[in-house]
């Protein structure tokens, strides 16, 4: 399925990457779930925070960062012996409160979009050698995204993966 797809340029970048991404992380926004909102403070913040993609509940896509350059997306963060893994990762925020007491599930449509994104870079970037969530290289405590359907976006990507 093709979803629909803008571009915002964000504001907050680190230049061009010197070599090819080998790690994408995805995120949940944490948010209210209002797309103009999430995709204004993702365009410009005082956080300095960036993202290349970011995801709606109905699947549509907004780019935010181009893959050739660093987006500011996993903060405090830890990947191997990578020393920069923002400058190492492309990152997908995903629109989803991230409530821990209030589930807030992901639609369908919306893991659909992700994995495609996601089955695009592994085709397009050979040496990606880690899918992972923040919470999974984050040294200070983030677990987004959380409740997301991995099983289901597996089976999505892997499916996508080299059509």
């Amino acid at each position: 399925m093709t979803y629909p797809e803008q571009t915002v340029p964000a504001a907050n970048t680190g230049g061009k990457r010197t070599k090819a991404p080998t790690v994408i992380v995805l995120h949940h926004t944490g948010g209210s779930g209002n797309d103009a909102n999430e995709i204004a403070y993702l365009q410009n913040n005082a956080a300095g925070v960036s993202i290349h993609y970011y995801v709606s509940k109905s699947g549509a896509r907004t780019r935010m960062v181009p893959d050739d350059v660093i987006a500011f997306h996993v903060g405090y963060s830890k990947v191997g012996s990578l020393g920069a893994p923002n400058a190492a990762s492309l990152g997908i925020e995903i629109s989803n409160t991230g409530s821990k007491t209030k589930p807030d599930l992901f639609p369908a449509e919306q893991v659909a979009s992700v994995a495609g994104i996601v089955a695009t870079w592994l085709n397009k970037y050979p040496g990606i050698q880690m899918v992972t969530s923040h919470a999974g290289i984050d040294t200070r405590g983030k677990y987004d995204p959380h409740n997301f359907p991995w099983a289901d976006f597996w089976r999505l990507v892997g499916s996508a993966v080299n059509q």
